[in-house]
């Protein structure tokens, strides 16, 4: 079936426009994932710092309680996402708008941070690694 090719050139009626206004209105609060390339570069730095970490004999995934701790923070936090699936589980869980991780397995590695600052690093060694960078 063909479609119905227009005859008259017309203005958009009152209803046509006020669905426009309020769909580009739902667009802008819309929260969009990082770029791929940011994606991968804070995937590639967390595992790069898990496996440092684990040379040097620190700890690579956090206590349950630490993790708790985070996962409650990243609830809280209005850049988690809650509809996106984890291709590991399938399962629907959160996902940070900032650096586009499942949230709820981030928060177990000892070396991971929160990309906006909201829980630090808590690797297990000798250093204030909590307020900067570890080095052991």
């Amino acid at each position: 079936m063909a479609k119905p090719k227009p005859t008259i050139d017309r203005a958009a009626t009152k209803e046509e426009l006020e669905c426009i206004d309020k769909t580009e209105k739902m667009l802008a609060k819309e929260q969009k994932l990082p770029p791929t390339s940011q994606q991968v570069r804070d995937i590639a730095t967390t595992h790069w710092k898990s496996l440092k970490s684990w040379l040097k004999g620190s700890q690579v995934i956090t206590t349950t309680e630490e993790a708790e701790r985070r996962w409650e923070i990243c609830k809280g936090c209005p850049f988690l996402l809650y509809d996106e699936t984890n291709p590991d589980t399938n399962k629907k869980d959160g996902r940070c708008s900032h650096c586009a991780c499942f949230m709820n397995v981030k928060v177990h590695y000892a070396v991971a941070e929160c990309p906006i600052n909201k829980w630090k690093k808590h690797c297990g060694c000798q250093c204030d690694c909590e307020h900067g960078e570890c080095d052991e």
